[in-house]
């Protein structure tokens, strides 16, 4: 599997955890990251946590962990407040001050770590570590530590399966597939192709799959969605007008690499077919 489409599977594994799943999570990135080192700490008498959700005694590292999920941003902001305060009474000496949430983290909560934090704590690394950050950094530890990080189930070899593709005629129709799968089988196309078709067909897989790398990116934005749907049914009617017709469907849960104990995901089929055939 290529770095993006495991960027993207781990993406889609976070962001599913909520509560204590998230935190178990965090647990095994700090085990990884951190190891002889990291200790992980729960709640337990009237005195909680101690607001760390985990650290590490030698290098002063402090995790606070928080499943986000579209909560209010006055929400989020006095519970960063309020873990980095509790952390910093209760421990001395913190070196780094880690957030971290399997959401994107907003702007204005953003500035108002920059702004407000920071200042008041300047002999502290204050991290906030989101959705994205906490991929990219998982993806750079070898695959067998990604595995166990987010908990990968070992599967056994995929059963053979008709999966039905759909005419597809405008980028609307092929988005959900775009923005949903981790991976792509390679394009099927007719055998007597000629120079100049192949040509064609290669520039628009190539321009689906662009957009499917960059989905989870501009998912946010309804505009930037729009003008990517615009674009694809572009290269759509190209297609038709050159005697093409895109045939598309998702296949999910395959497995994305080898091992024993793959990563699961939705995984794109395109067929591009004779018009009428």
């Amino acid at each position: 599997m290529d770095q993006n489409s495991l960027r993207k599977v781990v993406e889609g594994q976070l962001v599913r955890l909520e509560g204590n799943a998230f935190q178990d999570c965090m647990d095994r990135l700090g085990l990884e990251l951190y190891p002889g080192d990291y200790q992980p700490v729960r709640a337990a008498g009237p005195r909680g946590d101690t607001k760390n959700d985990g650290y590490c005694p030698k290098a002063r590292v402090f995790f606070a962990a928080h499943a986000t999920r579209n909560e209010r941003l006055d929400k989020t902001k006095a519970k960063v407040r309020g873990d980095l305060q509790g952390c910093l009474q209760e421990h001395p000496d913190v070196k780094v001050w880690r957030f971290v949430t399997n959401d994107t983290v907003p702007g204005e909560v953003d500035q108002f770590i920059d702004n407000e934090l920071r200042p008041l704590y300047p002999g502290v690394t204050i991290e906030v570590w989101g959705l994205k950050t906490l991929a990219l950094e998982i993806c750079k530890l070898r695959r067998e530590q990604v595995d166990r990080i987010i908990d990968i189930v070992s599967a056994e070899e995929p059963e053979f399966e008709v999966v039905p593709l759909s005419y597809m005629t405008t980028g609307r129709e092929l988005w959900p597939i775009l923005s949903g799968c981790l991976g792509w089988f390679e394009h099927v196309e007719p055998d007597d192709c000629t120079d100049e078709e192949q040509d064609l067909i290669d520039g628009a897989v190539q321009t689906f799959r662009d957009w499917s790398d960059i989905s989870s990116d501009i998912e946010h934005s309804r505009a930037s969605v729009r003008d990517a749907q615009r674009s694809i049914t572009v290269i759509l009617n190209e297609l038709q007008e050159n005697g093409l017709a895109l045939y598309a469907g998702i296949k999910d849960n395959y497995p994305l690499g080898g091992g024993p104990s793959p990563l699961l995901g939705s995984v794109a089929i395109f067929k591009i077919a004779r018009s009428g055939a």
